[in-house]
């Protein structure tokens, strides 16, 4: 992998700070508490479209696209209760797996748009023509993660420019008015002002369904209702079970705390349940910088 291009964080005046462009999806979200009681989370603010931890998350998820592909190269042969068997005249059934297929061409299509864009800014030769039949599959794909890895900042603050896209009719229909493009059958075809945050989101969500299609994304973690945080500083009910470490080694947490990270093993959690029942009972509870081990 070539070396990436680290810019300079502009510090002056003229360049404010803005929200992560994850928004409430952020990985150093701001949490506000509203007056009705619930939580409001923000992107983190910062002088680029991504904060550092959802940059770097960007860069990884990057890198797996090309391995992703190969992936689902190798999955649309394979049958599947939602796939359509397709009878070519005089030979046998094909299994057929639209869904990896097109999500092949968007990939491709994607990656390739935000190559081109990227070379133009940082004066490179631009990507071979997307309809070039010497090219082996995935070779655009390879290609593209190659550069944008390289060049990632360059690629992140892109400014907005028309960009055509292939979107579903619901998505055509949420457009703003006068927004230019084609409906066709299957979907619409639009052109859309993107910069280099849609560029990170769209990464972020290729890298999503590609594993959602592979069977790879994991089921959403059971939450511990009624429970709140033992944090004095976060006290939120937003307690979930604790991913398994991929690492047998590495200790197994029982609960995780979802707005602030906090985590406990299986007995501090029990413990701190106990306590703080006898405290909703109206009971005292020891403080909480006493937890675990207090008597």
């Amino acid at each position: 992998m070539a070396a990436r291009q680290h810019y300079d964080t502009p510090t002056g005046s003229d360049d404010p700070q803005r929200p992560c462009a994850r928004g409430e999806w952020c990985e150093d979200a701001v949490l506000t508490r509203l007056e009705d009681g619930t939580v409001r989370r923000d992107g983190a603010l910062g002088y680029r479209n991504f904060c550092e931890r959802d940059r770097a998350r960007i860069i990884e998820h990057l890198d797996e696209l090309p391995r992703l592909y190969a992936d689902l190269a190798a999955e649309i042969g394979r049958p599947s209760s939602g796939g359509q068997q397709v009878r070519a005249p005089f030979g046998p059934r094909i299994p057929l797996r639209p869904d990896v297929d097109a999500l092949m061409r968007t990939m491709e299509e994607v990656l390739s748009s935000w190559h081109e864009r990227t070379a133009a800014v940082a004066r490179l030769s631009f990507p071979e023509g997307n309809l070039s039949r010497r090219r082996r599959p995935g070779f655009a794909v390879s290609q593209a993660v190659l550069i944008l890895g390289a060049h990632i900042d360059a690629l992140l603050a892109l400014e907005p420019e028309p960009v055509r896209r292939a979107v579903s009719h619901r998505t055509a229909a949420a457009l703003p008015p006068g927004t230019p493009g084609t409906v066709l059958p299957e979907y619409a075809a639009v052109t859309a002002d993107l910069s280099g945050a849609d560029a990170g989101l769209e990464i972020l969500r290729l890298h999503y369904l590609a594993r959602s299609v592979l069977g790879e994304t994991r089921a959403a973690p059971a939450e511990l209702l009624g429970v709140p945080c033992r944090r004095e500083e976060c006290d939120l009910r937003a307690l979930r079970r604790a991913e398994l470490p991929a690492d047998p080694s590495a200790p197994a947490w029982w609960s995780e705390c979802s707005a602030c990270g906090d985590r406990m093993d299986e007995a501090e959690y029990l413990d701190w349940t106990r306590r703080y029942a006898r405290w909703a009972q109206g009971r005292t509870v020891p403080a909480l910088e006493n937890l675990p081990g207090a008597p």
